[in-house]
């Protein structure tokens, strides 16, 4: 969950939001001589798209600079990855790249959106858009609305909702139970605190948005109430009139993972990337298709406000 920023704060996006939907023309890929950071997660994925070892595929495509690993690239500036100016990777492409144009720079300043907008198609032809809290969100590294609204065009266009078995489902459920136990077990060591004052549940109110995936949508609503607990849709729909949750057991992981107080002996957003990276996984491996979206946007298609 992200907090809004103070209205006295905010960004010169913050009326309109941003506009954006990647075309893949590549155009991103290539230019002026940079670097295209990857995490060992990243090299994992896109040397088992590519049918190799790890280990062979950071030898043959990546470079260490200090302590960071970055794609190499061609002697024209082309990343390593294209061809014909097409990402031969796209289904799997690094997180950075995943998150681009939201990456700080760029959206700092209008001038510098606009300059990056002619370059790419993405920018200027009325893609999705992202609020404020959406690009927060991605500039902190996390793809996640980008790629569900980018999942979201392609289904709406031309493919059929994808059926998933009680099977799948019940093998997924398993693995984000364990994943979820496992959090638990470590969360103790950082010392965290939460009142459980419940203020974190009415997101307008508190300036939050809260995200989740599939996985982490249907194992919610299996575990909470089947009627909402309240009439507001900007509420979690979990949240009873004693500001306490219904759905302990079903919690997502940015409930998991988010404490009002001070954070002295870790940061609440390396752990919540590093599980939901995870997650991620468990979608891939029990063929769940991802979505990520506001809770505030499950529950109206699941438990509406009435």
């Amino acid at each position: 969950m992200s907090p809004l920023p103070r209205k006295d704060d905010r960004p010169w996006y913050a009326e309109t939001g941003l506009s954006f939907r990647c075309t893949a023309c590549g155009q991103c890929c290539t230019g002026a001589p940079g670097y295209v950071w990857v995490r060992p997660a990243d090299v994992r994925r896109l040397a088992k798209h590519k049918g190799m070892t790890p280990d062979e595929f950071t030898k043959q495509y990546v470079r260490r600079v200090g302590d960071r690993l970055s794609l190499k690239e061609r002697p024209n500036g082309d990343c390593v990855m294209l061809e014909d100016r097409k990402c031969t990777v796209y289904p799997v492409k690094p997180t950075a790249c995943s998150t681009f144009p939201f990456w700080d720079e760029i959206v700092a300043s209008k001038e510098s959106w606009d300059e990056t907008a002619q370059k790419c198609p993405g920018m200027t032809k009325g893609g999705d858009t992202y609020d404020v809290a959406e690009v927060e969100v991605l500039l902190s590294g996390v793809p996640e609305p980008l790629l569900g609204k980018q999942a979201a065009a392609r289904a709406a266009a031309d493919e059929p909702p994808q059926v998933v078995s009680e099977e799948a489902w019940a093998a997924a459920f398993e693995g984000l139970s364990a994943l979820y136990a496992e959090l638990d077990a470590e969360l103790p060591r950082y010392k965290f605190v939460c009142q459980a004052s419940g203020d974190c549940c009415d997101f307008e109110a508190f300036g939050h948005r809260l995200y989740a995936s599939t996985l982490e949508a249907e194992w919610f609503f299996r575990n909470s109430p089947a009627q909402r607990m309240n009439a507001n849709a900007k509420q979690c729909p979990a949240w009873g009139a004693d500001r306490m949750c219904k759905a302990r057991t079903g919690r997502m992981l940015g409930c998991r993972t988010f404490y009002c107080g001070e954070h002295k002996n870790g940061d609440p957003n390396e752990i919540y990337e590093r599980y939901y990276r995870r997650i991620k996984e468990l979608h891939e491996r029990h063929g769940i298709p991802f979505r990520y979206a506001d809770v505030t946007v499950w529950s109206a298609e699941r438990r509406p406000a009435t």
